[in-house]
Protein backbone atom coordinates (compact mmCIF):
# COMPACT_ATOMS: atom_id res chain seq x y z
CA UNK A 1 0.00 0.00 0.00
CA UNK A 2 1.16 3.36 -0.87
CA UNK A 3 1.60 6.49 1.15
CA UNK A 4 -0.99 9.29 0.94
CA UNK A 5 1.86 11.49 -0.81
CA UNK A 6 1.65 8.61 -3.78
CA UNK A 7 -1.92 8.59 -3.90
CA UNK A 8 -1.92 11.95 -4.64
CA UNK A 9 0.40 11.66 -6.95
CA UNK A 10 -1.14 9.52 -8.83
CA UNK A 11 -4.38 11.44 -8.45
CA UNK A 12 -3.41 14.22 -10.00
CA UNK A 13 -1.66 12.01 -12.71
CA UNK A 14 -4.60 11.02 -13.73
CA UNK A 15 -6.78 14.05 -13.41
CA UNK A 16 -3.73 15.50 -15.50
CA UNK A 17 -5.07 12.95 -18.24
CA UNK A 18 -8.31 13.72 -18.05
CA UNK A 19 -7.59 17.91 -18.22
CA UNK A 20 -5.41 17.21 -21.52
CA UNK A 21 -8.39 14.80 -22.75
CA UNK A 22 -10.81 17.50 -22.07
CA UNK A 23 -8.55 20.10 -23.96
CA UNK A 24 -8.48 18.30 -27.34
CA UNK A 25 -12.43 17.39 -26.92
CA UNK A 26 -13.15 21.75 -26.73
CA UNK A 27 -10.33 22.17 -29.53
CA UNK A 28 -12.34 20.06 -31.59
CA UNK A 29 -15.39 21.28 -30.95
CA UNK A 30 -14.29 24.71 -31.53
CA UNK A 31 -12.63 23.49 -35.08
CA UNK A 32 -15.96 21.78 -35.78
CA UNK A 33 -18.05 25.11 -34.95
CA UNK A 34 -15.82 27.14 -36.73
CA UNK A 35 -16.36 25.08 -39.71
CA UNK A 36 -20.25 24.51 -39.94
CA UNK A 37 -20.11 28.74 -39.25
CA UNK A 38 -17.96 28.86 -42.30
CA UNK A 39 -20.01 26.62 -44.30
CA UNK A 40 -23.19 28.66 -43.00
CA UNK A 41 -21.51 32.17 -44.45
CA UNK A 42 -20.51 30.63 -47.72
CA UNK A 43 -23.80 29.30 -48.31
CA UNK A 44 -25.45 32.21 -47.57
CA UNK A 45 -23.18 34.10 -49.92
CA UNK A 46 -23.92 32.23 -52.67
CA UNK A 47 -27.66 32.91 -51.95
CA UNK A 48 -26.75 36.96 -52.35
CA UNK A 49 -25.08 36.79 -55.21
CA UNK A 50 -27.82 34.25 -56.84
CA UNK A 51 -30.45 37.53 -55.69
CA UNK A 52 -28.22 40.15 -57.55
CA UNK A 53 -29.28 41.95 -60.36
CA UNK A 54 -27.60 42.80 -63.60
CA UNK A 55 -28.49 45.06 -65.89
CA UNK A 56 -28.89 43.08 -69.22
CA UNK A 57 -27.98 46.49 -71.67
CA UNK A 58 -25.27 47.32 -70.25
CA UNK A 59 -23.98 44.70 -67.34
CA UNK A 60 -23.99 46.96 -64.23
CA UNK A 61 -24.83 45.18 -60.62
CA UNK A 62 -28.19 46.48 -59.13
CA UNK A 63 -27.70 47.54 -55.32
CA UNK A 64 -31.53 47.71 -54.63
CA UNK A 65 -33.06 44.23 -55.68
CA UNK A 66 -36.52 45.98 -55.98
CA UNK A 67 -35.36 48.24 -58.44
CA UNK A 68 -37.13 48.27 -62.06
CA UNK A 69 -34.99 50.41 -64.26
CA UNK A 70 -31.02 50.14 -64.49
CA UNK A 71 -29.33 53.33 -62.33
CA UNK A 72 -26.35 53.89 -65.22
CA UNK A 73 -28.22 53.14 -68.49
CA UNK A 74 -32.43 53.39 -67.85
CA UNK A 75 -32.71 49.87 -68.93
CA UNK A 76 -35.82 48.05 -68.04
CA UNK A 77 -34.43 45.36 -65.92
CA UNK A 78 -36.11 41.93 -66.45
CA UNK A 79 -37.82 40.69 -62.62
CA UNK A 80 -39.25 37.99 -64.77
CA UNK A 81 -35.65 35.25 -64.23
CA UNK A 82 -36.48 35.37 -60.37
Amino acid sequence: MGSLKDDWKETGKDLGGAFKQLGKSIVKSGATVVNKANDWAEKDDAKEAAKKIVCPNCGAEMTDPEALFCLKCGEKLNKAAE
